[in-house]
């Protein structure tokens, strides 16, 4: 497939952009099969955004492949299988918190593990402190078996940029591919040196208060995007291993 006529230079854009994160994802080890999904709005076309078909593996995914879904969760696109609990999730989030672009869910194996255990994530690394000043926490819930499930996901991540989904996985957002990218590998980071230093010992070392909230500001959304320094080594590692995410 390649781009359409019809395709603007924004729409574009945003594909290629998410196509990365999906190509990224892959290769940091981030997917689940076919499950899981990350979004994309659409700025120019209200209440749409773009989503991953639920048939496709994450490294199989292109900028012409996306799916564009509106919040309504009707399918704009030919041959695309609907992902019933990614559209809840995603569009719930987009239409709560119209600063944000992007939104990445995921199921790792790291992420479940410290979603379900008590106290979630602890003050053990600076991948850690990176996060736990803009995260928040979602009980348990089947996505597609709850009333207005995207709405309280929203409300549960009020104005943080992280989550635990408990018993399930993570979400991060952002406002640009960049910083959803970073906040979702700090997380996960810090999710897998948390189970390693459990598996090890019970009463491990913690970081101090006041070096976690120096961590925090380090880690704060607030002010420009984070992940940009990194974002244009990552484009650069997909061009040179697999650039046909741009097609």
């Amino acid at each position: 497939m390649a781009r359409s006529g019809d395709c603007s230079d924004a729409e574009w854009s945003r594909r290629v952009e998410l196509a990365a994160l999906f190509r990224l994802s892959a290769h940091f080890g981030w997917s689940d099969l076919t499950s899981t999904h990350i979004s994309a709005r659409l700025s120019e076309q209200p209440g749409r955004y773009l989503l991953n078909s639920y048939d496709l593996m994450f490294e199989e995914i292109t900028a012409s492949n996306l799916s564009i879904l509106d919040f309504d969760g009707c399918v704009h696109s030919k041959g695309h299988v609907l992902n019933e609990a990614g559209h809840i999730i995603h569009s719930g989030i987009l239409k709560a918190r119209p600063e944000i672009n992007f939104v990445i869910h995921s199921h790792t194996r790291a992420g479940i593990a410290v979603s379900a255990m008590p106290g979630g994530l602890q003050p053990l690394s600076q991948h850690a402190g990176f996060v736990r000043g803009t995260l928040a926490t979602h009980g348990y819930q089947d996505s597609t078996a709850v009333a207005d499930e995207g709405a309280l996901l929203a409300a549960d991540l009020g104005n943080n940029f992280a989550m635990l989904l408990e018993n399930h996985g993570l979400l991060v957002v952002g406002r640009t591919p960049a910083e959803a990218f970073i906040y979702h590998y700090y997380l996960e980071m810090a999710c897998k040196i948390q189970v390693d230093i459990l598996a090890g010992h019970d009463r491990p070392i913690r970081i101090g208060d006041d070096s976690m909230a120096a961590l925090a500001d380090w880690g704060s959304p607030h002010g420009e995007p984070q992940g940009e320094t990194q974002w244009s080594a990552l484009l650069r590692m997909l061009e040179r291993n697999q650039p046909d995410y741009r097609s």
